[in-house]
């Protein structure tokens, strides 16, 4: 029998109390799980994009060099690939509210050791244990969400899941470059712990414990394989743009990842209870919605990858005062999510989805353009309009997604879903590194080339050079030097910016190949079949009022989904944003 939690403070003391206690327990429960879940989704998120900007600051104070720096982050990243894929069966073993507990107690607690580590050694260490816990919080969340959510409110209810999902990575680069500039670094971990107590009360006190799966076996080989396969590609995806696709380590690590790729497939097919469903695949909105996903990430890690880069290696811009640049992306995705989820609800995904891959690709055509010379109004006002975009794609997508699937199945979904964010952040950063770097050899050699006697532009910049440094008592042949010095930081300095571009041009192309999958995107709800009534009480009418008053959002398991799993493996925004996806550090591509 399902145990359901008691209303948070129904009944509890008179007076003011009372009253707002009373007033809580009318909030449909399903909203309740809301406000647990983006507690701490926005703590998980800003921590992470918090962390990115400090690691210079942490190699500095530690005295360590750049690739034990690296580490930091990418011990993280590697929690997050083995840890993601298990959230499913140890939500279905243990209950969902435990688990989801368990884990926003073990995130806190790594908080809390990153913040007194004595040394870079016991960082790497505690990141680690951070991410076992931070990776499973959002499909976990996610989970939580889609199984208490009336399918009809489903768009509603991402639009205002996904605000702290979206604003959290607009904050981080300026809240983090605060504390590093005028603080200290090691807040950027301790401010977590207030939130993580805050979010494991709040919690305890609403959340309601899911059905257990009595009997269920542990994928060991289907675990093995997903982490030995997702740890090295999304590994080799990160260090590849740096170090070369050709280097040895590299190359090792992609080998590792295309042969256990095919293996893990055949095993999950193979088993009677595998760690990721992949037969869900065949729900044909599910599919269809990955595939936009899939577009979309790509797209949008563009701006949330290129776009910090871009102002602070070549506009030279301080990590806080980017972050001030990009808040009016995070402010216009936020209201326009609201609204987009409102529309998907009322007019279906196809009219909201497609309008806004078209305007997503016309911003991200907008930043091609970019250069020295472009005015921070605007960059602002691209940034606004991508904002809308992203407002209008990511959130009702994902809840299109889960349309076809039936509640009992919902565990594993948003369990492979999350999987498959991982995936494509940790490739839209790999391969737009890749190009960014690429590009820029290009361009700086046929830039290089155009450095003649013949382009005025060239001489014109060698000669003002040279007029400046005689003038103040440089011999000519120092001058000339000076002046070739320059010039020739010019020629760099115009490769990145074309290189760029180049990446932003190919975004642009990447988003409207989305619209082809988001013209089969269609909302396709199940009807919950009826929940028998719990014999085991006779209802009371002295007994206090239930969080959720809704039908669709009772908790009380269905007779078809008595193996009702509550694993959630959810969706990481790319982070966008979303989404939980892997960071790009920036190493070597200034």
């Amino acid at each position: 029998m399902v145990t359901l939690a008691q209303p948070f403070g129904v009944g509890s003391g008179p007076g003011l109390r009372a009253g707002l206690a009373a007033r809580f327990a009318a909030v449909p429960y399903h909203w309740q799980v809301l406000v647990v879940i983006a507690l701490s989704a926005f703590m998980v998120i800003l921590d992470t994009t918090i962390v990115n900007v400090a690691l210079p600051r942490i190699i500095q104070v530690f005295q360590t060099n750049v690739s034990t720096g690296q580490l930091v982050l990418a011990g993280y990243m590697l929690a997050l690939a083995v840890v993601v894929p298990a959230s499913g069966y140890l939500s279905d073993r243990f209950g969902a509210k435990r688990t989801y507990l368990m884990t926003i107690i073990l995130f806190t607690l790594g908080s809390a050791l990153c913040g007194l580590a004595p040394n870079i050694e016991g960082l790497i260490i505690f990141r680690v244990i951070q991410g076992l816990g931070g990776g499973m919080l959002m499909p976990l969340g996610m989970s939580l969400l889609f199984q208490n959510a009336p399918p009809a409110q489903r768009g509603t209810m991402m639009g205002a899941f996904g605000l702290p999902l979206l604003i959290a990575p607009m904050l981080g680069p300026t809240l983090g470059g605060y504390l590093v500039e005028y603080v200290d670094w090691r807040p950027i971990f301790t401010m977590n712990i207030p939130v993580g107590i805050l979010a494991t009360i709040a919690g305890m006190l609403i959340l309601r414990e899911t059905p257990k799966r009595e009997g269920t076996r542990f994928d060991w080989a289907g675990f093995i394989l997903s982490a030995t396969c997702f740890s090295t590609a999304m590994l080799a995806l990160e260090q590849a743009p740096h170090e070369g696709w050709d280097a040895p380590h590299v190359m090792i690590l992609l080998l590792i990842a295309a042969v256990t790729f095919p293996c893990w497939i055949v095993v999950e097919l193979a088993q009677e209870q595998p760690l990721l469903d992949l037969t869900i695949l065949r729900h044909r909105t599910y599919a269809v919605a990955m595939m936009v996903n899939f577009v979309a990430t790509t797209a949008m890690f563009s701006s949330m990858f290129l776009l910090p880069l871009f102002l602070q290696s070549v506009r030279g811009l301080g990590a806080m005062e980017a972050g001030m640049l990009l808040l009016p992306q995070a402010f216009a995705a936020a209201i326009m999510m609201q609204i987009s989820g409102r529309l998907l609800d009322r007019f279906g995904p196809r009219r909201i989805v497609i309008p806004g891959l078209l305007i997503l690709a016309f911003a991200t055509w907008r930043l091609s353009g970019l250069d020295l010379n472009t005015s921070d109004e605007a960059i602002r006002v691209t940034l606004f309009i991508r904002g809308l975009a992203m407002g209008m794609v990511m959130m009702p997508v994902t809840a299109t997604s889960m349309d076809s699937i039936p509640r009992h199945m919902i565990p594993r979904a948003t369990a492979l879903q999350n999987v498959l964010r991982q995936l494509f952040a940790a490739f839209g950063t790999g391969m737009f590194a890749t190009i960014l770097v690429f590009r820029e050899q290009i361009h700086q050699a046929n830039l290089v080339q155009d450095v003649t006697p013949m382009n005025i532009a060239a001489m014109r910049i060698l000669t003002a050079t040279q007029s400046t440094m005689i003038e103040r008592g440089l011999s000519e042949a120092a001058a000339y030097t000076n002046g070739l010095n320059v010039l020739m930081t010019r020629v760099t300095q115009m490769a990145k910016v074309q290189s760029f571009d180049d990446c932003f041009f190919i975004a642009t192309v990447i988003a409207l190949m989305g619209i082809v999958p988001a013209m089969f995107l269609k909302r396709d709800h199940k009807p919950e079949p009826p929940h028998p009534v719990n014999q085991d009480r006779a209802p009371s009418t002295t007994e206090p009022t239930r969080l959720s008053p809704s039908p669709v959002g009772a908790q009380a398991p269905s007779p078809i989904g008595a193996r009702a799993p509550s694993s959630p493996v959810g969706a990481q925004a790319p982070s966008p944003i979303g989404v939980h996806a892997p960071s790009p550090s920036g190493r070597g591509l200034g």
